[in-house]
């Protein structure tokens, strides 16, 4: 059997990287802990800083808890809020929190190396892809989608077809994730036609329990590959939580993705 060479990400080195994660809600709640324990471990163990924002303009309502990282005490105050405060105080951080929808202005104004979406609507990603479009490739975008029992991870930083590879071995680029499934970024309205939103599946008990916090853990393994190991190697993984099973793509030279 043939094995194709697989590329590790590149991220280059860098002092300080700053991170923003988009989306505080099912799994982006669950990933706030993460990321917080990734900042801990950079800090303490390798004297690097990962320097934290979060991002959600919605407020904590008493059907998140239980279903989100949220505890009842919190119910009434900003996602963001809650999570940075908690792992501000937790870890030492001086993390921020923006109680606010993204734009991509914001992301200009903070200058994320690595973007975190964890939204459920076509119009959030496309803000995300027009932040990391006009980073022309400086910005990684970690994206996660989910339904009832799957979902996706992709990680992506330019509009490419296929991954670029340097003269020393190294992925320096590979296609957005919009460009791996260009339907992430439908028309809201239509998606809504198609099917329910990931909100009004787990009101209803419809989404797995479970689901969010397997694709919080998946996105936070692509990180602590990117950041602490450096040995990142795929570009996509799909999990079913039904079929207990995860596939993932490999970085590899060749056709487009």
């Amino acid at each position: 059997m043939k094995i194709e060479k697989r590329y590790r990400v590149e991220l280059g080195e860098a002092g300080q990287v700053n991170v923003m994660l988009v989306g505080c809600g099912g799994t982006g709640s669950f990933l706030a802990l993460h990321l917080a324990r990734l900042a801990w471990h950079l800090r303490e163990r390798h004297g690097q800083t990962l320097r934290l924002a979060f991002v959600d303009p919605d407020r904590v309502e008493a059907q998140n808890v239980g279903r989100q990282n949220f505890c009842p005490a919190e119910i009434g105050t900003y996602k963001a809020w809650a999570l940075m405060k908690r792992y501000n105080a937790a870890f030492g951080l001086d993390g921020v929190a923006y109680n606010e929808a993204f734009t991509s202005e914001m992301a200009g104004e903070y200058n994320p190396r690595i973007i975190a979406g964890c939204v459920d609507n076509a119009l959030a990603r496309r803000d995300i892809a027009s932040a990391c479009t006009r980073a022309g490739g400086r910005v990684w975008w970690l994206d996660a989608g989910n339904h009832e029992f799957s979902g996706q991870v992709l990680l992506g930083n330019e509009v490419i077809e296929r991954p670029q590879i340097s003269m020393m071995g190294f992925c320096m680029s590979l296609p957005l994730p919009s460009i791996q499934h260009p339907e992430l970024l439908e028309d809201a309205g239509r998606r809504m036609q198609e099917g329910e939103s990931c909100a009004e599946l787990a009101t209803r008990e419809a989404q797995s329990l479970m689901i969010n916090q397997m694709m919080a853990g998946w996105m936070a393994n692509y990180l602590t590959r990117m950041l602490v190991s450096r040995d990142l190697d795929i570009h996509a993984t799909y999990i079913d939580l039904v079929t207990g099973s995860a596939r993932s793509m490999a970085i590899e030279e060749g056709p487009d993705l």
